[in-house]
């Protein structure tokens, strides 16, 4: 059994209904799920989570919190973040090379399309098209691109996967609206992207 700690806030961004959505999908067989609402409220007994998902939109973290998350994936936790995961806690750059990439900036909610590039923990899910804020990182060197979507003719990683000390990090950058959240091609990406973090999936195979 995976033990599982969804951190998870907000009402408008994300969306409450996303975020309940959410909840559902990732209730899988052979995972335990329990939740809290900030990484102020990681609990004592950490090491004993296979992964953290992160579904929020915080501003402020204290050294203690980042000390323990940094702690927690060094030694071999797992993460799902997602959205504005990345956009949180903006001065805090030890927090992003966990993370693997930095919020920078994104247009208006905009249609654009997923596109897989990269053989592996992804395989077998179809390119498919959101309404979401697409955003833009400044991204580590470390990271493996899944899907991309194109932005003024470049593509621009969605999803990633990336290494920290022993753990994993998967990122999935749409998570703006509650439609994104109820597409059945990302809510299998979700699925697929935790269970990787866990160690329950074979690494990616490559491009």
């Amino acid at each position: 059994m995976k033990k599982v700690l969804l951190v998870s806030d907000g009402i408008f961004h994300p969306p409450l209904l996303g975020r309940m959505r959410l909840h559902r999908l990732l209730r899988m067989k052979g995972f335990s799920f329990e939740q809290v609402r900030s990484l102020e409220q990681l609990p004592a007994d950490l090491p004993a989570y296979s992964a953290l998902v992160l579904n929020y939109h915080h501003q402020q973290i204290s050294p203690a919190a980042l000390g323990r998350l940094y702690m927690f994936v060094k030694n071999g936790g797992g993460v799902l973040a997602i959205h504005a995961a990345t956009a949180s806690f903006k001065e805090t750059l030890p927090y992003f090379d966990i993370l693997g990439g930095r919020f920078v900036g994104h247009g208006p909610v905009s249609a654009f399309e997923v596109q897989r590039v990269r053989s592996g923990i992804f395989d077998g899910i179809p390119n498919f098209v959101v309404r979401d804020e697409l955003y833009v990182h400044e991204l580590n060197p470390g990271i493996e691109a899944h899907f991309t979507a194109s932005l003024e003719g470049q593509e621009i990683p969605v999803v990633w996967s990336y290494h920290y000390g022993k753990g994993r990090v998967c990122y999935a950058c749409p998570g703006h609206t509650s439609e994104t959240m109820a597409n059945p091609a990302y809510q299998e990406l979700l699925q697929r992207g935790l269970r990787w973090a866990c160690g329950a999936l074979e690494e990616a195979s490559g491009a």
